[in-house]
């Protein structure tokens, strides 16, 4: 929302971005500027945003991070910015940002700490605590991807083969054309093991037990929700940053594996097998683990998202007091 900082420098305020994505994708858009120069791409509007620094939503602690195609992505980043704060606290525990909202925002009767462009359904977690633990796929492509009916139906078929319980989001829009009728023979089929909701409060279902793996558009939020409760992943990335984070989860992390494009509900059915109960989904679910505890230290404190946080006050805020 770069239009912020105009208003800030109206009223000679510190302004801090936050950026949501991941290193690679904020170092990637600040070259954007250099592709408009070079007549690459036909943007327009502001080449320059000058701002006190930046919070940006990932996790240093993190090996990986520096090592993928930009050997020293984070370096480049202080080098470009140095005020450039990893502040990671999107993952921080729901009960931990109540109470710090409190303390910020006392002055509000409710608060809603969510960000979330849908109303929840929290039955699902009355579901969720009927099944054993890690026993249920949750399946959820985000809240603004959209598919085919024909891939929807792929996807219905691939659930109902598998045999495994699961926790399915359709949002309303999700498929393209905006209706869409699932039989009643795969209604039928998995009545016994299947929960169909239009939204969920995706950190309170990720972080419960009976998880087991995870079907996602990999956006960095699913992303870093998945580690930070040390859930598997089944990806199937659409667009922007979505590959790149893939490329993560795969390659570097060793936490997830990817659907093609073209689903076909015999090979998607296999990985899901593979995925909660085979020796790969195994093997990814205890890097999971480990990435979940690096994160907790991350944001821990003493962690570098903690410490960093405590950076913007000192050298951001109080500095203008």
């Amino acid at each position: 929302m770069p239009f912020t900082i105009q208003a800030a420098e109206e009223h000679a305020l510190p302004i801090v971005l936050f950026s949501t994505g991941s290193a690679c994708s904020f170092l990637s858009a600040l070259h954007f500027c250099t592709l408009f120069q070079k007549g690459l791409i036909p943007l327009k509007g502001d080449e320059s945003y000058l701002t006190n620094g930046y919070l940006d939503n990932r996790v240093d602690g993190i090996p990986g991070l520096q090592n993928f195609r930009l050997k020293d992505l984070l370096d480049v980043l202080r080098t470009t910015n140095p005020n450039d704060f990893r502040v990671n606290f999107i993952i921080e525990t729901e009960d931990r940002f109540h109470k710090a909202s409190t303390i910020v925002f006392n002055t509000y009767d409710e608060l809603e700490s969510g960000s979330n462009l849908w109303k929840e359904d929290t039955k699902c977690l009355e579901w969720l605590a009927s099944k054993e633990p890690e026993s249920v796929v949750y399946v959820n492509f985000g809240s603004i991807t959209v598919m085919t009916p024909d891939q929807l139906l792929e996807f219905a078929w691939v659930l109902t083969n598998c045999k495994k319980s699961f926790l399915w989001i359709i949002r309303p829009d999700l498929v393209i054309g905006g209706s869409f009728i699932l039989s009643s023979e795969f209604e039928n089929e998995i009545s016994d093991r299947g929960l169909i909701a239009s939204w969920c409060p995706q950190e309170q279902v990720l972080n419960h037990p009976s998880i087991g793996g995870f079907l996602t558009h990999c956006g960095w939020n699913s992303t870093i929700e998945s580690i930070c409760v040390g859930v598997p992943m089944l990806c199937w990335p659409f667009f922007a940053d979505q590959p790149t984070n893939y490329r993560y989860i795969s390659h570097i992390w060793e936490t997830g594996m990817e659907i093609d494009t073209n689903v076909k509900r015999e090979k998607v059915t296999n990985m899901i097998n593979e995925l909660m109960s085979g020796d790969k989904g195994m093997k990814m679910r205890q890097k999971a683990m480990e990435l979940k505890k690096k994160a907790e230290e991350n944001t821990s404190s003493g962690g570098c998202s903690y410490m960093n946080l405590d950076k913007v006050i000192k050298e951001v805020m109080l500095k203008q007091c």
